[in-house]
């Protein structure tokens, strides 16, 4: 899944909807070809972030080279929930999955959200996120 800069994950967990690993300080997320994250998995996916980080902020990394929806009204009802995400950054592989990016982009209102095409980028931009 996600190897970067010769970090191994601390904790991997596969949950129905996807695979997850856990760094010191973010998460990235694999979630499987035609998934519809609706509230129920992301309140799972959640709720293993908050056991792993505990009090600590954290970012999340999403490799977004499959297509799967996403409610994006959750990040507006849940935003409380969320206050302990520094940053949400996706790993785009072409320009459809970049498009959807945007839409959700617009509902995450708790941190900073950004594309990028590479891991590396996308885990450096996070490590500098406040």
């Amino acid at each position: 899944m996600l190897v970067s800069k010769n970090i191994l994950p601390i904790q991997e967990y596969s949950l129905p909807f996807g695979n997850f690993q856990f760094f010191t300080d973010y998460v990235s997320c694999d979630i499987f070809e035609g998934e519809d994250l609706d509230t129920e998995k992301l309140l799972q996916f959640y709720a293993l972030c908050s056991d792993f980080f505990q009090d600590q902020r954290y970012a999340v990394i999403e490799l977004r080279h499959s297509s799967y929806s996403t409610d994006p009204s959750f990040y507006i009802k849940y935003s409380d929930l969320l206050s302990q995400v520094k940053a949400q950054a996706m790993v785009v592989a072409n320009t459809v999955l970049a498009q959807i990016n945007e839409y959700e982009a617009m509902c995450i209102r708790h941190c900073p959200c950004r594309a990028f095409h590479t891991v590396g980028d996308a885990i450096d931009w996070a490590k500098q996120q406040a």
